[in-house]
C-alpha cells in the first residue's frame, strides 16, 4: 500500500539518539547496495542514481558521526532513506536483497535489530563474493568509494571496494562481528545458517552450503585495515 503523499519533517528526528540515526542510515545505504547489486550489470540510469545516492549517504553518515545535532545530515539522510525506498531505483532491477532476508532471519533468531545485523553480514558477504563480480565490484569501487584505479587489476579494484564498506562500518562505530552484537550462542547461530537460504541465480552469488562458513566469518570479525 503506498500514501498519497508523505510529508518528512526532519525535526522530529532530534529525538533520536545519533547511534539510532547512524544504524538507520546504514540501513539506508544497505537497500541502495542490494539493489545496484541486482541484476541487471549493464549500464543503467538506475544504478547511475543509486552510485549519487550511496556518495551522499556515506557523505551524511559521516556527517552524521561528527555532529550528531546537524539538521543538514539528519534531513539529508530522511530523503535519502525516502528515496532509498520508494521503488525508483528497483525500476528495470531484479533487486532481490537476499542480506536483508538473512538478516530478518537473524533478527526473528537472536533479538538484534536488523540494521546491526546487516552492519556484520554485509561486509562478510561482499569480501566473500566480490572476484565472483569483479567488474560489478570494481565499479562500485572507483565510483562509489572514489578508489582510483591506478595500475590496479579489476579484480584488486573490487576487493578494494569490498574493504572500503568494511572499514566505514568500523569508522562509523557500527559492530563487525557478531559477537560485538552481544551474541554469545554459537549453537543458535549455526541452526539459523541451516534454516536459511539463499535463491541461486541472484545478486549474492553464494553456493550452497557457504552460509555456514559464512557465519562462522561473522562470529569473531574478520576485518582487515586496508583499502
Amino acid at each position: 500500500c503506498d500514501p498519497v503523499f508523505t510529508l518528512i519533517d526532519p525535526s522530529y528526528t532530534r529525538s533520536l539518539p545519533a547511534s539510532h540515526m547512524i544504524s538507520a542510515g546504514f540501513d539506508t545505504l544497505c537497500h541502495l547496495m542490494e539493489c545496484y547489486f541486482s541484476q541487471p550489470d549493464t549500464e543503467n540510469v538506475s544504478d547511475d542514481l543509486a552510485e549519487a545516492l550511496m556518495r551522499g549517504t556515506i557523505r551524511d553518515l559521516r556527517a552524521m558521526a561528527r555532529t550528531p545535532e546537524s539538521y543538514d545530515a539528519r534531513s539529508n539522510l530522511m530523503w535519502e532513506s525516502a528515496l532509498s525506498g520508494n521503488r525508483l531505483l528497483k525500476l528495470g532491477k531484479r533487486a532481490d536483497f537476499p542480506c536483508h532476508r538473512l538478516a530478518r532471519q537473524l533478527e526473528a533468531a537472536t533479538g538484534c535489530p536488523h540494521d546491526l545485523c546487516l552492519a556484520v553480514l554485509l561486509p562478510a558477504c561482499y569480501r566473500r563474493v566480490c572476484q565472483r563480480r569483479a567488474v560489478k565490484f570494481s565499479r562500485f569501487a572507483q565510483r562509489v568509494w572514489e578508489i582510483s584505479a591506478g595500475d590496479k587489476s579489476t579484480c584488486e579494484l573490487a576487493q578494494a571496494g569490498a574493504e572500503a564498506l568494511s572499514a566505514f562500518v568500523a569508522e562509523l562505530g557500527l559492530p563487525t562481528s557478531f559477537q560485538a552484537l552481544g551474541l554469545t550462542d554459537w549453537s543458535l547461530l549455526e541452526e539459523t545458517a541451516a534454516a536459511c537460504a539463499i535463491p541461486p541465480g541472484g545478486s549474492l552469488p553464494l553456493e550452497p552450503g557457504e552460509l555456514p562458513e559464512l557465519f562462522r566469518a561473522c562470529w569473531a570479525g574478520e576485518r582487515k585495515d586496508r583499502i
